[in-house]
């Protein structure tokens, strides 16, 4: 992998991973930007990190034989590179500003009302398969009825299974609800992030006001305003 882990992704970097995405390359499966920023933002606030070995399977795709087509080494080694550095992006900003953290579909303009509840969608299934793989580590957080209201809009959201829609009004308030939530389930982790063994909730404190003035890196691909 190329030497580059510790820059952060550009906007027309993201461009050139979320084409690679939607490519004929990648499984049919694949995440597209939107889940991939999702599962990233679950992945960021979760309780333990996670190895990319373990996670990079499911951004292509739920079958065991889903891998994608590089055209080449050089081509693998970039994809990969920009993953690791978008993940690293989600994680830095709600760790050191995450009061500024907003998920990629508040970024973007759309062209109509259907396309942002495809891409609000994705960003929340994108989000539920980032709990899968340390589900049980999860359970202290949906067993909180406080804190596990953080997750509510995100299940609505994913609009899971057939009875689970939402009118026009539920689901305006679901989708601006969602990055207080991400920050929500991010502070309920902080005390004892990438600690292994049982869990027990701590005594409630306020999470650190930590702001760095020079840190303005945003995320932004080819779909953001201007």
């Amino acid at each position: 992998m190329n030497d580059n882990t510790n820059k952060p992704v550009t906007g027309a970097e993201l461009g050139e991973l979320e084409d690679f995405l939607l490519s004929a390359s990648a499984p049919k499966s694949a995440m597209d930007l939107d889940m991939l920023d999702g599962f990233f933002a679950a992945l960021a606030s979760g309780p333990e990190p996670l190895e990319p070995e373990r996670w990079l399977p499911l951004v292509w795709g739920p079958e065991a034989e889903s891998a994608p087509d590089f055209a080449s080494i050089d081509e693998m080694q970039k994809i990969l590179s920009l993953m690791v550095r978008y993940r690293q992006l989600v994680e830095t900003v709600l760790s050191l500003d995450s009061e500024s953290y907003l998920p990629l579909f508040r970024r973007c303009s759309f062209s109509d009302t259907s396309e942002e509840r495809a891409a609000v969608g994705n960003w929340a299934k994108g989000f539920l398969v980032g709990i899968e793989p340390l589900r049980e580590t999860w359970q202290p957080l949906f067993e909180e009825d406080t804190e596990f209201s953080a997750l509510a809009p995100l299940f609505l959201l994913a609009d899971i299974g057939e009875e689970s829609a939402i009118d026009e009004v539920q689901w305006l308030q679901c989708r601006d609800a969602v990055a207080e939530s991400v920050r929500a389930i991010h502070r309920f982790w902080t005390p004892f992030r990438g600690k292994t063994g049982k869990i027990e909730r701590p005594s409630a404190q306020d999470a650190d006001d930590w702001q760095d003035d020079d840190f303005s890196q945003e995320c932004q691909c080819r779909r953001d305003k201007q």
